[in-house]
């Protein structure tokens, strides 16, 4: 039976189309309209069912013919298969199994607008949208309401007929609309509408990608942004890929740094995980498409900004293939492979790490080692000097040095510790061996050989009992040229080898100064009035400074109190013991007359163990009355009962109001 221009009349809308339509619903429809099936339509009008199937553009015409329509509208709605896994449609680029040829979707709401809006049988009226028959919709977005799926009859090699499928659907259409789910409008399927209808966006970070690339990647990335990185895809609903393509079209639209923000995120939740770190157990579904897709160019773009920040912000061992490029030095290093690249215990590097800012290396961070990171170029310097260093002990026996001059070596800077090593107290140290021999070239030089040293040419720890001098002192003659003569003994090079004078040391430290500052018992002299307790309880007070000065006496550092501020005191304050000196006079009579005068203590006696009073105060109490240390007995008792009583009174005065 062939089709005739009288049974297309009702087909009328069709010209127009107003909606994306593929040949296929477009000639299921021609065949329900002449009321026969879409194989007989197919069959009677010498069409093979493959070639519509596969969209090629003569059969597509010769559809488009039949139910005169535009064809190369028709054509340009039809997936035509490019390559083995890509179809072209609507120009743009779809994967294989992106477009359904076995199965679609449909929204019931729309099929009962077209059942009451157009004419003929029934079955003719539902037209199959282009949307319906791709994946990547999911939702109506005229009703906003989930998609209903159908799985029809086919034939292999041959498309599904629309028309009869729906036929089936008709009675129970009403009831599937209303029980439809709603669900918001979707940005994700607005985007690829408006690719479909050549509606691109020069805002759209992913507008220059091929739609098979840029659709797929939002899907995975909105997968990696909402569940843990090994979800399984394979339980989700139509509704977990619809939030999912949403989220991730919301991120990889918004351009690359919105990419890397997610991608930072993603970092930030492995900061409490175990085990090995790397890109595919943390960035999840969206890194394992691009690891899928390694092999086609078009994806190089998101390739290369995953790559890139996967590089900058994870420990990823050198020579690791990452998304199809094999990783070089490494950008990032974390405790446990800066431990291991440098040879330290791990938590000697976490405590190296807390002293270089990094806040997670602190011990109560609770952030594991191999989750704590540092920037390459931070910490690259410390892991190359500490690859080979030797420890202090090691030192010791590579350098022949005792331990306390060892240590004196390294707190003056002679030998310096290895990445800051050395910058604490009781540090365990790393040291060059490098460094090592230059300090021994050091000691050496200038050195003469000695094979049979005389009885004053000595060794340093010898030179040292023969001066009675410090080991810094020491250090300091041998380092910055003090001494005319050095020797080694002949066949060595150790630092027990090192041959001085004894008797130039002996004559170097005895032409040492004199101190400059004030022994406790010196400040007790000084202090008129004072002694030993008084000047301990004004050192605790801080009204003196202790500080450490050689003594030549002693022939060692020694804590004495600063000149300056036992000067700076006694010009401020006078001890009664001074004022009792100075007057001749008891010290119970110099109170009396210092509490006539209005003169009360200037520190509090408890405190410092002593009577001490404002110098000032005192010098304008003489200028003003030139006999203010004489002391006639009766008189002073009367000024000093006057002067309480009239205290008295103020007191009760002050109580009356």
């Amino acid at each position: 039976m062939s089709l005739n221009s009288r049974t297309l009349e009702p087909l009328g809308f069709a010209y127009q189309l107003e909606e994306l339509e593929p040949a296929a619903g477009f000639a299921s429809r021609l065949a329900a309209l002449n009321g026969q099936s879409l194989k007989s339509l197919l069959r009677d009008m010498s069409i093979r069912q493959r070639n519509l199937d596969l969209g090629l553009a003569a059969t597509v015409s010769d559809i488009a013919l039949l139910g005169r329509a535009d064809p190369v509208r028709l054509l340009r709605c039809t997936p035509v298969r490019k390559t083995d896994k890509l179809y072209e449609v609507a120009g743009e680029t779809l994967t294989r199994l992106t477009v359904n040829r076995t199965y679609f979707r449909y929204c019931p709401r729309c099929t009962l607008e077209d059942m009451s809006q157009y004419e003929g049988p029934v079955r003719s009226r539902p037209w199959l949208r282009l949307q319906w028959t791709i994946s990547h919709f999911r939702s109506c977005p005229r009703h906003d309401v989930f998609l209903t799926q159908v799985n029809p009859p086919r034939t292999p090699f041959a498309p599904f007929d629309f028309s009869s499928t729906m036929e089936s659907l008709l009675p129970t259409l009403r009831q599937t609309a209303d029980q439809a789910v709603t669900v918001a409008a979707s940005p994700f399927q607005a985007w690829i509408q408006d690719r479909l209808c050549g509606n691109g966006s020069s805002d759209n970070w992913l507008d220059d990608l091929p739609l098979y690339v840029a659709a797929p990647f939002c899907e995975a990335l909105g997968v990696s942004s909402l569940h843990p990185p090994k979800v399984r895809v394979a339980r989700f609903a139509a509704s977990d890929w619809a939030l999912a393509a949403d989220e991730g079209f919301r991120v990889a639209s918004a351009g690359e740094d919105s990419l890397r923000a997610l991608l930072e995120r993603l970092n930030a939740g492995q900061a409490s995980t175990r085990g090995f770190w790397g890109p595919r157990d943390t960035y999840g579904y969206a890194y394992g498409l691009l690891q899928k897709t390694v092999d086609d160019p078009a994806y190089g773009k998101l390739r290369d900004a995953v790559r890139s920040f996967a590089l900058e912000t994870m420990p990823i061992e050198p020579g690791t293939d990452v998304l199809g490029q094999t990783a070089g030095k490494r950008k990032v290093h974390t405790v446990r492979t800066a431990a291991r690249d440098s040879g330290m215990h791990a938590l000697s590097i976490r405590r190296l790490f807390k002293r270089m800012g990094v806040d997670e290396a602190s011990d109560h961070s609770g952030v594991m080692d191999h989750r704590i990171l540092v920037k390459s170029e931070e910490v690259s310097r410390v892991v190359v000097e500490l690859k080979g260093a030797i420890t202090a002990p090691e030192v010791e026996r590579l350098l022949g040095v005792p331990r306390l001059h060892l240590k004196e070596l390294v707190a003056r800077g002679h030998l310096v510790g290895l990445a800051g090593t050395g910058s604490r107290r009781n540090a365990k140290r790393r040291f060059s061996k490098a460094d090592v021999e230059r300090l021994r070239d050091r000691l050496f030089d200038g050195a003469e050989e000695i094979s049979e040293p005389t009885e004053r040419q000595v060794d340093v720890t010898g030179a040292r009992r023969a001066s009675t001098c410090t080991i810094p002192d020491l250090l300091d003659m041998i380092f910055k040229g003090k001494l005319a003569w050095k020797g080694r003994l002949a066949g060595r090079n150790d630092y027990m080898a090192l041959l001085l004078d004894a008797d130039e040391v002996t004559r170097i430290v005895r032409s040492g100064g004199t101190r400059t500052n004030l022994t406790k018992a010196e400040a007790e002299a000084f202090l008129s009035g004072t002694h030993e307790r008084v000047v301990n309880r004004l050192i605790e007070a801080g009204h003196l400074t202790l500080v450490e000065e050689f003594s030549p006496d002693a022939r060692r550092m020694i804590p004495v109190v600063s000149r300056q501020s036992a000067e700076a005191f006694k010009s401020r304050y006078a001890s009664l013991g001074e004022l009792c000196q100075k007057t001749n006079m008891h010290h119970k009579k110099v109170r009396l007359i210092l509490r006539v005068a209005g003169i009360q203590a200037a520190l509090d006696p408890a405190v410092v163990g002593a009577f001490f009073y404002s110098r000032d105060a005192i010098s304008l109490a003489e200028g003003q009355s030139q006999s203010m240390w004489s002391y006639e007995k009766s008189a002073m008792q009367r000024k000093s009962r006057l002067l309480s009583g009239s205290s008295r009174g103020s007191s009760s005065v002050s109580h009356t109001q």
